[in-house]
């Protein structure tokens, strides 16, 4: 389940360290040149290069971190209970089994207990978000047919 790993807030210290390394970071990921880390093991010192993929999440824990925001890396596959679950969408769990029971998000039983994967909320999340910027894009044309800008 995703609540089972400890979060830990990064300390002032942390956020500065993160914010230069996002820094020096920011120019290689922009030209997308690889990066390469040097780990020092035992009086060895290693060259490693890091995927694209790893680079951006890094770019992204980095900036999080640099902000005080504590950050948890979980796995698409993971499963939430109802209280995560609706945390994760900023709603009430009765809202959440709400939309459960009316198939709106699929889940599963573990004996009397909800589960619902976290790939299956995400994409909720991503459909509600969608309609949301759909709603408001139309609201900002037909302000604009009313000359109602700013």
């Amino acid at each position: 389940m995703v609540g089972t790993s400890e979060m830990i807030a990064p300390t002032q210290q942390d956020a500065q360290l993160a914010a230069e390394v996002s820094r020096r970071l920011s120019g290689p990921i922009e030209r997308s040149d690889d990066i390469k880390i040097q780990i020092a093991v035992e009086g060895r010192t290693e060259s490693l290069v890091l995927p694209q993929m790893i680079v951006l999440l890094l770019s992204q824990i980095l900036k999080e971190t640099a902000s005080g925001h504590a950050v948890s890396v979980v796995p698409m596959d993971a499963e939430m209970t109802t209280f995560e679950a609706a945390d994760f969408l900023n709603v009430s769990r009765p809202y959440l089994i709400g939309l459960l029971d009316q198939g709106k998000i699929p889940f599963h039983r573990v004996g009397t207990h909800r589960r619902i994967r976290l790939e299956d909320i995400a994409e909720y999340k991503k459909r509600q978000m969608e309609t949301s910027y759909a709603a408001m894009a139309e609201l900002q044309a037909q302000a604009e047919d009313l000359n109602m800008e700013n």
